[in-house]
């Protein structure tokens, strides 16, 4: 049996006119919250519908639609926060997560 496909997803989690965005960079999936977390938890189940979908549809690769060039910058330069582990279908082996100020 071949090994089971697993994918790291990266989000940057950040405040705009006074609300939260957690923006998932592979698959350009945002969510907005009243708090980082929210957000980020809101985000987080995004993705796991839109991979539980894809691998249920046998097409994993149909969901890769990477984030903007400026939305990976910011993930870069941003305070990193944790790594999770959020799929139970073991699909997502873990999620990034980094938190920018925005001056």
């Amino acid at each position: 049996m071949p090994p089971k496909t697993q994918i790291e997803l990266r989000v940057v989690t950040y405040q705009e006119d006074g609300v939260w965005l957690a923006h998932c960079l592979e698959l350009d999936i945002v969510a907005e919250g009243k708090t980082s977390r929210q957000a980020f938890k809101d985000v987080v189940d995004l993705c796991n519908l839109q991979v539980n979908t894809a691998v249920e549809e046998n097409d994993l690769l149909s969901i890769f639609r990477p984030a903007p060039a400026e939305f990976w910058k910011m993930f870069f330069t941003a305070t990193k926060k944790k790594r999770v582990k959020p799929s139970a279908n073991g699909v997502v082996k873990e999620i990034d997560e980094r938190e920018l100020e925005l001056v």
